[in-house]
């Protein structure tokens, strides 16, 4: 008579760990929470921070001149006074027939009357063109994001034109943005308005946005804002106590 085999369970099949082990894994396990809540806690507080942007009123301050700025001058009647020169690291521009001038703080404006001024000392009845040209990027919900030449006399809408205007059908109502490039703080702009109104710093940029997506998912940022202000909180109590 032959005796059918006996079925072990599984977990009979599974070898004994030795103490050592076992112990070694309950000492991992009851420092896991010192050595995962703090990281928990820096994630939860970090995501808790990105809090939607608030939209604040525009500096009342017109567009300066800054270094790397290009300004363009044309001399009615002198082709040869005229042409496209960079305002350097110092703020300096240096305009052959004139010489250096500290163009970084002047608007656009003053800068174009101390041109004027100095090849009016020179030349009779001289008409002067002074313009100021700027690399500003232009980013969001355009078909072309990048960077782009901005002069002080275009508009808000203009410059985003060049970016290939607003992407998307369905956006009918764009919101523009001016992004502070110092530490991020967005504000609103109106379309019509003029570049030489806004005050346009080193590392600035225009934004577009759907305010749709804004509208969609304000709601749902503020409830995780608070949901993990409040876990962040939990997880503080959590590791004092383990201490």
């Amino acid at each position: 008579m032959v005796t059918a085999p006996v079925h072990q369970s599984f977990l009979s099949r599974i070898p004994a760990f030795p103490n050592a082990f076992v112990t070694t894994m309950r000492r991992f396990l009851h420092r896991l929470p010192r050595l995962t809540v703090p990281l928990a806690i820096a994630l939860i507080t970090a995501c808790a921070r990105q809090v939607p942007v608030v939209l604040a009123p525009l500096p009342d301050r017109p567009w300066t001149v800054l270094p790397g700025d290009q300004v363009k001058v044309r001399v009615y009647r002198e082709p040869d006074l005229g042409g496209q020169y960079i305002v350097n690291g110092k703020g300096e521009v240096f305009i052959p027939g004139i010489g250096r001038i500290m163009a970084a703080g002047m608007t656009a404006d003053s800068l174009s009357a101390a041109i004027t001024s100095g090849f009016t000392r020179r030349i009779i009845d001289a008409i002067v063109d002074v313009g100021i040209v700027r690399s500003l990027p232009v980013l969001g919900q355009v078909k072309a994001p990048g960077v782009y030449d901005a002069e002080p006399t275009m508009s808000v809408q203009q410059i985003v034109a060049k970016a290939g205007g607003i992407r998307g059908a369905s956006l009918e109502m764009p919101t523009f943005l001016l992004q502070k490039g110092r530490d991020g703080t967005r504000y609103s702009l109106a379309a019509d308005l003029r570049l030489d109104r806004v005050a346009l710093d080193e590392g600035d940029a225009i934004v577009v946005m759907d305010p749709s997506f804004q509208e969609r998912w304000a709601p749902w940022i503020s409830t995780f804002n608070q949901f993990a202000s409040g876990i962040s909180i939990f997880l503080s109590i959590l590791l004092l106590s383990k201490k």
